[in-house]
């Protein structure tokens, strides 16, 4: 992952937060508090795109 630019490696981590987060919440509290977590992939996907447009410029 060293060749990764900072934005990817923002968005991976930030998803696998997200998902262990929702897990917790799911199984530790309740499964329908577990979808407050939903709209985080959207940002973290949103990161990534980010990242690749910094990675490749439009020439």
């Amino acid at each position: 992952m060293s060749k990764w630019n900072k934005y990817y490696r923002i968005a991976f981590w930030g998803a696998v937060l997200t998902f262990i987060a929702q897990l917790t919440v799911s199984i530790a509290i309740d499964p329908y508090l577990a979808s407050v977590f939903t709209p985080f992939y959207a940002v973290w996907g949103i990161t990534a795109v980010v990242g690749w447009r910094k990675e490749h410029p439009r020439r």
